[in-house]
């Protein structure tokens, strides 16, 4: 028996051809079915299978969401953390005072800030040197180098500021969309956690199982993930405004400080972020030649000091032997003469 599926039915049977599916396996049990048919119909005698099906796609697609929130919100919490407690990121800071001081002394007030504004950031690269081969920003991080007095070579040695790739993915963070995100996922859960119940209840004890575990342990762990990204979500945007104030963020254009989006705040650090890693990777190459260098030069030194060494060793030798030999050419001759 062969029952044609039309394009779009998906894998469950409609009642019409379920119902001559079990006409065929009443008029003639001894035909058996062909494998389509069969499988049709095994998942046609499976209690709330659409529920079932509905339920494990809804699991997949959970873990997805709660995965994607989680990162985006972790990201946001340990750039904003980086922002407010990293000791190198301050040192940077200090440098970048300290020259804007100097560089402003002939006058009392600009001479003498204690403080700058974020948007001064972005703007460090194009103070350049008269052959416009150095920047303000090559010289900062020069400067830290030499005041850390650590090798930058060293692995341990990290960059001083927030990574590029996580202040944009921080900036693209949008709490009013995450905070919906949730929501949708909290309402699908108790749609899933409807149609749980539905399925156990209308199955037997021989086809309740394994759904029935693995549902309920899904629904208990999904129920847990969800409160604690609530939570996550809440703590981000303390962290987020502990950040504002540390710096002293004043939002433009009349906004108030809790209607701050992070893409407004991190606009300012991420062209800065990005300029500081490019120089940072130039400086490192440009200290790995330095010091190649250095070590080749040692290297001929000690070749030099040690081909003198053996030349002075070599030549004491070499005129003693010239001074035996004549010596005993000197006696054979006199011996020589001496004879009768």
């Amino acid at each position: 028996m062969c029952i044609c599926l039309e394009a779009g039915t998906g894998q469950r049977a409609n009642e019409e051809e379920l119902t001559s599916i079990r006409q065929h396996m009443t008029t003639t049990p001894d035909v058996p079915l062909d494998k389509p048919e069969q499988f049709l119909y095994e998942l046609a005698e499976i209690p709330m299978f659409a529920f079932r099906i509905s339920c494990f796609m809804f699991q997949s697609q959970f873990d997805d969401s709660i995965s994607s929130i989680q990162n985006k919100l972790d990201n946001l919490k340990s750039t904003c953390d980086f922002l407010t407690s990293s000791e190198s990121l301050k040192t940077v800071f200090a440098i970048i005072l300290a020259l804007g001081n100097y560089m402003n002394g002939g006058n009392r007030t600009r001479g003498q800030a204690d403080g700058f504004g974020l948007e001064i950031l972005a703007k460090l690269k194009d103070v350049k040197s008269k052959d416009s081969s150095v920047t303000l920003l090559h010289f900062i991080i020069r400067s830290f180098i030499k005041k850390t007095n650590e090798d930058p070579l060293n692995p341990d040695f990290t960059l001083p500021i927030p990574e590029p790739g996580d202040v944009d993915r921080a900036a693209n963070v949008n709490f009013d969309d995450l905070s919906k995100d949730l929501q949708k996922l909290q309402t699908e859960l108790k749609i899933c956690e409807t149609k749980t119940e539905k399925v156990i209840t209308a199955s037997t004890e021989e086809n309740v199982q394994p759904f029935k575990q693995k549902m309920e342990t899904f629904l208990t762990r999904a129920k847990e993930q969800l409160s604690g990204e609530f939570e996550n979500l809440d703590e981000c945007k303390m962290k987020f405004k502990a950040a504002m104030v540390f710096y002293q963020y004043q939002p433009k254009g009349g906004i108030k400080p809790d209607e701050v989006d992070p893409k407004d705040f991190f606009f300012l650090w991420s062209p800065f972020c990005t300029d500081f890693k490019d120089i940072w990777k130039k400086e490192q190459q440009k200290i790995i030649k330095e010091k190649a260098q250095q070590v080749k030069r040692l290297q001929e030194q000690k070749r030099d000091v040690k081909k003198s060494k053996l030349d002075e060793k070599g030549l004491w030798p070499n005129d003693l032997r010239r001074q035996l030999r004549n010596r005993v050419n000197y006696l054979i001759q006199g011996y020589h003469g001496s004879k009768p």
